[in-house]
């Protein structure tokens, strides 16, 4: 049963880490175009130049992205990882 919940949890955070990369993608391509790897810094960190883009692109059609979602991510991948990794079987 903790094996499953692990291998769940696993696949949350996967999930959840494609909806981040989808997410930043489809936010700062409609800011900067083909030129979206200047954004890149922004995929796991909010810093100024990311605030600033989060304020220009709040007018926009996506929701600004936050990084929270990617380490929410990660953070449900590991305990998943570590649960079925350590379970008994």
């Amino acid at each position: 049963m903790i094996r499953m919940s692990g291998r769940v949890l696993m696949t949350t955070g996967v999930a959840g880490f494609v909806g981040a990369v989808g997410w930043w993608f489809l936010f700062f391509h409609q800011m900067l175009g083909d030129n979206v790897k200047q954004a890149s810094e922004c995929f796991y960190s909010t810093t100024l130049q990311c605030g600033v883009a989060d304020a220009v692109g709040s007018v926009l059609d996506i929701p600004p992205y936050d990084p929270k979602l990617l380490w929410g991510a990660a953070a449900v991948s590991a305990v998943g990882f570590l649960l079925h990794a350590f379970a008994p079987e």
